[in-house]
């Protein structure tokens, strides 16, 4: 039991100390200014947000896209009470 809580403990601490770590959302950190007002002039025009009061963080939008995939799926009968899908 001791174990797992200090397992979680240390993923909690990191989330706190490190909350980029676990960031995989479209928006990457950009800058950190000392007020929401700030950091709103800073990117009015841009499709950046403002997360916080102070400090504030701005965050632009990220030019990782997915590549999306173009092969074919064909639907099958199997266990699964959903059916499944294979790739061709």
């Amino acid at each position: 039991m001791s174990v797992i809580i200090s397992i979680m403990s240390l993923v909690f601490g990191g989330y706190i100390a490190q909350p980029q770590w676990f960031d995989n959302g479209p928006y990457e950190f950009h800058a950190q200014h000392k007020t929401l007002a700030e950091c709103q002039i800073a990117t009015h025009g841009t499709s950046d947000v403002c997360v916080g009061e102070q400090p504030s963080s701005q965050y632009k939008k990220s030019n990782v896209e997915a590549e999306p995939s173009t092969a074919k799926l064909d639907f099958v009968e199997c266990d699964y009470w959903a059916g499944c899908y294979i790739q061709e």
